[in-house]
């Protein structure tokens, strides 16, 4: 198990703790509000992540030829399309909790442990390929896109490695069905079927 994987865990585990015992203190129609906005991110989250693995899936650290790195498409945009694109998503799901002190511990959380992560595959990647990285760095910015964004390119074809992205679908369908799980338990509180430990905003 990657430290990555350890981190999403720890965080996950915590966060279901927060998701089951806790309701929302915001007014209805607010948390409506959060709802439909929540899922609209998710949305946009399995977009991007969808097409950022049109050009990555299972060629992260070796690109399509087997000995460089991915810099067209997403990757001209951000470095880390796949983290930004997760990022949003997550947001998505925080915002389904309706509760404006989940969403900040979250989104705090997620930077945080992927700021780590972001930073040991930089290290490997500028060891790996030196000083063509180390030019990456400089043109790409690492999270947020920002001015730069006229380096995107793409080529006119792409090689595809097919279950690497039947594998990202899958990912889709379990961002949805945890937005899902999220309202139900929310409904749950609501109708006082599942006990509430604590309220928030």
């Amino acid at each position: 198990m990657t430290k990555r994987m350890i981190v999403q865990y720890i965080i996950g585990s915590l966060f279901a703790i927060w998701v089951i015992f806790s309701q929302s203190k915001m007014p209805l129609v607010v948390q409506n509000l959060m709802l439909v906005a929540g899922f609209a991110l998710i949305l946009i989250g399995i977009m991007g992540r969808l097409y950022a693995t049109l050009y990555i899936g299972g060629m992260k650290n070796n690109g399509s030829d087997g000995n460089s790195f991915i810099k067209e498409g997403a990757y001209g945009v951000c470095r880390n399309p796949l983290y930004l694109f997760s990022f949003i998503g997550f947001i998505g799901l925080l915002l389904i909790k309706a509760q404006w002190s989940f969403m900040v511990v979250g989104i705090i959380a997620y930077l945080l442990a992927y700021r780590v992560t972001i930073k040991d595959e930089e290290t490997y990647l500028e060891g790996r390929y030196g000083e063509n990285y180390r030019q990456f760095l400089r043109d790409v910015p690492r999270f947020f896109p920002d001015s730069r964004i006229k380096n995107f390119s793409y080529p006119e074809k792409l090689t595809i490695l097919v279950h690497f992205y039947h594998v990202e679908m899958k990912r889709a369908l379990v961002w949805i069905g945890m937005g899902a799980l999220i309202y139900i338990i929310s409904l749950l509180h609501t109708y006082h079927i599942l006990p509430t430990f604590f309220s928030a905003y």
